[in-house]
């Protein structure tokens, strides 16, 4: 078996060798199992980068190198033969330049309780409130509930902040501009509807905003709405020892408060952030411990987010924030999304296997872990997974006094 695949592979590669040179990455040049060479480390990387294959890039064509090109040939609905040929190499570079999905279910596990399907309701046939037009007759959407974000601008933005006027969540006038006093409107009206309060006004946040709007709900109040108060720590002193896997976490360690007066939200990695979060994309990271800040560049994502400084002097802060040591020792840290919205994470700042930034002081990338369900960490990362999972718990026990049961 193993032979006649050689055999066809080698005759591929007499085929194209005509057509085609070997000096680009990814070009045409079929590649199987067995081959070896730069052709082949951009393969891997590409494979590694949409999370169909957890391993280094060696530019050796082995098994687990066929079994993720099998998974990205099933998953665009290619012939499965495990041969990285024109078409395949073609889809492959296309999915990594768009920043495409992660990979099959093996290497990016669901969450265990699997949300149900979201239903837009219905909405009620009732007077609109007078004084307030809907823009796009029967729908206030004009049906179309594609999510709206910090610094969106346009139609629908000016018809979200008209029923957020309306319901006196915001003040001010509609002009159609996704700024801050809109993002804490949208974020008051979340927490009162009862959903994710993730400043992101998907198809659940406009459904239910069109049905209030309808229906005349009101926040109660006319005032414009101000975000939630951040949990402030106590002032202290640095911590003295090393921040990481053994630090007793307490509120009193902590010196800076939460980033530019906002709210820190707990968001849930697979529920709230990774969909949203693109190859390629810029996380802000604040140490809680002294106040250093650095940009991380999301580099893939799994079951949790690779990434790397994006400069030169990102990677002397972060150095700096650990204590000038590079370092496993996970800490607690303040990260914020490239919609604006902050949030918690846990990260170190040892560099390991490949990064795609050559001038940044940082031979590879790091991780970058977010809220999960500790059953599903347990199951999937039993050791460093859930490390960090308990740094985030123990950070967000400290800032809040909530005990996370999940």
């Amino acid at each position: 078996m193993m032979l006649r695949r050689c055999m066809v592979c080698l005759l591929a590669l007499l085929i194209m060798s005509v057509f085609c040179s070997s000096a680009v990455a990814l070009e045409s040049t079929t590649l199987c199992n067995g081959s070896r060479g730069e052709e082949v480390r951009a393969l891997q990387q590409a494979l590694i980068d949409l999370g169909f294959l957890r391993d280094k890039a060696d530019g050796v064509f082995g098994n687990k190198t066929e079994s993720a090109v099998r998974a990205f040939q099933a998953s665009r609905n290619l012939t499965v033969d495990g041969l990285a040929g024109k078409k395949t190499r073609a889809l492959l570079q296309e999915a990594v330049s768009s920043g495409g999905s992660s990979g099959p279910a093996v290497t990016t596990p669901k969450p265990e309780t699997t949300p149900k399907p979201e239903v837009t309701p219905k909405p009620e046939v009732t007077p609109k409130p007078e004084n307030t037009s809907s823009p796009s007759g029967e729908s206030l959407f004009g049906g179309n509930y594609a999510t709206i974000r910090l610094n969106d601008r346009g139609d629908r933005v000016k018809a979200m902040q008209q029923a957020l006027i309306s319901l006196k969540y915001l003040s001010g006038k509609a002009d159609g501009i996704f700024g801050n006093q809109t993002l804490q409107a949208v974020l008051l009206f979340q927490k009162k509807s009862s959903l994710t309060a993730d400043g992101l006004a998907g198809r659940k946040t406009l459904s239910a905003l069109e049905a209030a709007y309808r229906s005349g709900s009101s926040a109660g109040s006319s005032a414009s709405p101000t975000a939630s108060p951040a949990v402030t720590p106590a002032v202290t002193a640095a911590p003295s020892g090393p921040v990481g896997t053994e630090t007793v976490y307490t509120a009193s360690s902590y010196t800076a408060p939460a980033p530019d007066g906002g709210t820190v939200h707990l968001l849930h990695w697979y529920n709230d952030i990774k969909s949203n979060l693109g190859n390629g994309t810029n996380l802000f990271i604040v140490d809680p411990y002294t106040g250093i800040s650095w940009t991380l560049r999301v580099h893939s994502r799994g079951r949790h987010c690779d990434a790397e400084p994006l400069t030169k002097q990102d990677t002397e802060n972060m150095l700096k924030a650990f204590g000038g040591k590079n370092t496993w020792d996970q800490k607690a840290v303040y990260v914020k999304l490239p919609y604006g919205v902050w949030t918690i994470g846990s990260t170190h700042d040892m560099p390991h296997m490949t990064g795609t930034i050559s001038d940044n002081g940082f031979n590879g990338h790091l991780c970058v872990h977010f809220l999960r369900e500790m059953s599903e960490a347990r199951a999937n990362d039993p050791n460093y997974g859930v490390a960090n999972q308990n740094t985030i718990r123990a950070f967000w026990k400290a800032l809040t006094g909530e005990e996370l049961a999940y």
